[in-house]
């Protein structure tokens, strides 16, 4: 028996493989993970203008906020100017890549104005440690990067 091939033959071969590809690429697109740099990103860019006077407060600072990195802790130390100020806050330690490798802390220094974060059980990597206080009822906020090793 000889098998027939003609035109026909052909397109229907061919709308058969673009089908079954199609379904493939949805497929994979399913299986996928979709998820958001942070979950309440719509409100976040409506504050935004908070954030600008914020930073911009951090920018005026004679002296600026150290970062350094101990063994597995990260250290933070604050200027000697904010030595009397009342300081409330939080420390995010913040993943590109992962929101599981996410850290906030808050802020609670030492008599020598200074905090250690423990990053050991996080993966090594690239990290924004983003410092969001408050002196005195005056709004700061800074961003530092590290690279965790």
């Amino acid at each position: 028996m000889k098998i027939k091939f003609n035109w026909g033959t052909g397109i229907a071969i061919a709308i058969v493989l673009m089908v079954s590809g199609m379904l493939y690429l949805v497929s994979i697109a399913t299986r996928q993970d979709y998820y958001l740099v942070e979950d309440d990103y719509y409100q976040k860019s409506v504050n935004y203008q908070q954030k600008i006077d914020k930073i911009k407060n951090a920018n005026l600072l004679e002296e600026k906020i150290q970062l350094t990195q101990l063994g597995s802790n990260l250290q933070l130390s604050f200027p000697a100017l904010f030595k009397h100020d009342l300081l409330e806050g939080t420390i995010q330690v913040y993943s590109p890549v992962s929101e599981r490798n996410d850290l906030n802390i808050p802020l609670q220094l030492d008599s020598t104005l200074q905090q250690l974060v423990e990053v050991s059980r996080l993966p090594k990597g690239r990290y924004k440690i983003k410092l969001d206080w408050t002196a005195d009822e005056k709004p700061f906020f800074q961003e530092l990067e590290i690279m965790l090793e």
